[in-house]
């Protein structure tokens, strides 16, 4: 695809940006209206992550298709479609009478999330030089960890004010707007024949979602039939995705990619980092309203200086990691996430006010440092499959979030022996005993992080005006 001009380069960014800061926004708006969800349907906060992760479980199966058929059709109707199916799951979200319905709808959103993530980052790709590459992968690192950050605080202040519904149908005029703005901002592409692998698309889909399931029943004793045959289903679904992908001509994954361990080891880093802000924002909420006893509205003023350092920051840090390297900044991402979890470990039980704003400042620097330098880092490793590395970059951060949020739900109910009790009956030592060693464990993945990212070089680049 030709470079386009700065002015229309400067609109495609934009609607990438709104895209996926809504993608983003969705991912985490829920999280602070969880305790007021679950209480009114009267279920546990195991329960109650379902509406969680059902979103990056669809994300995460459905993702790296939806990013095959934009390289071979274009982008155009897929971002557009896809924020087009988005709008209308947030309104079924939004008039949702039950749990069930309000979680299939979740799925519905998950879809059109999914396109347009996936047609986010190739945007990029086909559009920018490298030397401007960190700079467009921060567009869409920023537009969706902005998303994630600021989705609590808008929520809170939604909840605090109008039923939980409205977290949801927010979103409805955005995308009737934003629509007819990307089929202007994107241009039209030649068409390609498809070539998707279908038999590989819902393999892979499958053995995602019996794994999740596997990992969010472990917690719960009398389910275990359930878990260790979802256990051996997800075992034999990715076995035979593997073999799948080795066979056939053109796979939806190039499993070759990870035979680089520079690649590999750097998508398990991106992996990690979701898995473990995807557990923590997850987990916020809840402490806020139990231990804290705070509001919706002041647990999202809290959780919003957290995108406001990443808003601020994630841009100038991605312009900075183009010019003098990207290792630097991931070592430093791994470590204030270790510092910042470890601070929220250490001083559950009495946090003042003033730290925990730290620990927010914390996890927004850890954001900023990420974004563009580690997203950069990946497709840059990938040799001459820079398309797909830019769709496995989300790949990684969606499969990290519907992990994180499943493990940490699973950890806590069993920490905290809270499975099957209503959430407005936890008291605060129960949900002190399951938040401190779920926290610990976050900090820990975090240094592990820094390590893995100190470890990889740079590459040397060549700038392609």
């Amino acid at each position: 695809m030709e470079k386009l001009d700065a002015r229309h380069t400067a609109m495609v960014l934009a609607v990438v940006f709104i895209a996926t800061f809504m993608d983003g926004l969705d991912g985490s708006i829920v999280n602070v209206a969880l305790p007021t969800i679950g209480e009114s349907f009267g279920v546990d906060t195991a329960t109650i992550s379902w509406v969680a992760i059902v979103y990056f479980m669809v994300l995460a199966g459905t993702l790296v298709a939806f990013a095959r058929i934009a390289t071979d059709t274009g982008v155009r109707h897929i971002m557009a479609g896809g924020l087009g199916i988005f709008t209308v799951g947030s309104l079924v979200c939004g008039l949702s009478p039950s749990l069930e319905i309000l979680i299939a709808a979740r799925a519905v959103q998950g879809l059109g999330a999914a396109m347009m993530a996936a047609a986010g980052p190739i945007c990029c790709v086909e559009y920018l030089p490298p030397s401007k590459l960190g700079f467009g992968m921060s567009i869409v690192t920023v537009g969706a960890s902005v998303g994630f950050a600021a989705g609590p605080a808008v929520g809170g202040a939604l909840v605090e004010f109008l039923p939980w519904h409205s977290i949801f149908l927010i979103n409805v005029p955005i995308g009737i707007v934003t629509v007819p703005l990307m089929l202007k901002a994107i241009s039209k592409s030649q068409p390609k024949k498809t070539s998707l692998d279908v038999r590989g698309t819902l393999v892979l889909f499958a053995s995602i979602a019996f794994g999740t399931l596997a990992l969010e029943m472990s917690a719960y004793p009398e389910r275990s039939t359930l878990t260790i045959v979802s256990a051996i289903l997800f075992i034999i679904l990715l076995i035979a995705f593997v073999m799948n992908e080795r066979r056939v001509q053109n796979p939806l994954i190039k499993l070759s990619m990870f035979t680089r361990w520079d690649f590999s080891a750097i998508f398990v880093t991106l992996l990690l980092t979701n898995l473990v802000y995807m557990a923590v924002l997850y987990l916020i909420p809840f402490y806020g309203t139990i231990p804290l006893g705070m509001s919706s509205l002041e647990i999202g003023a809290v959780v919003l200086v957290s995108s406001t350092v990443t808003a601020i920051l994630g841009l100038p840090v991605a312009r900075l990691s183009d010019r003098i390297g990207r290792k630097l900044f991931c070592v430093l991402s791994g470590l204030f996430e270790f510092v910042g979890f470890g601070i929220l470990a250490a001083f559950a039980e009495d946090m003042p006010l003033w730290l925990m704003l730290v620990v927010m400042v914390l996890m927004g620097l850890g954001w900023a440092f990420v974004g563009g330098p580690m997203a950069s880092r990946l497709v840059e490793h990938a040799g001459e499959e820079r398309d797909m590395a830019s769709s496995l970059m989300n790949e990684a951060y969606y499969v990290g979030g519907t992990i994180g949020t499943a493990l940490i739900a699973m950890l806590f109910t069993v920490f905290s022996k809270s499975g099957g009790v209503d959430i407005s009956d936890v008291t605060t030592d129960v949900f002190i005993e399951g938040f401190v060693p779920c926290l610990a464990l976050t900090a820990i993945i975090g240094l592990v992080i820094s390590e893995i990212s100190a470890v990889v070089k740079d590459e040397k680049r060549t700038d392609d005006n």
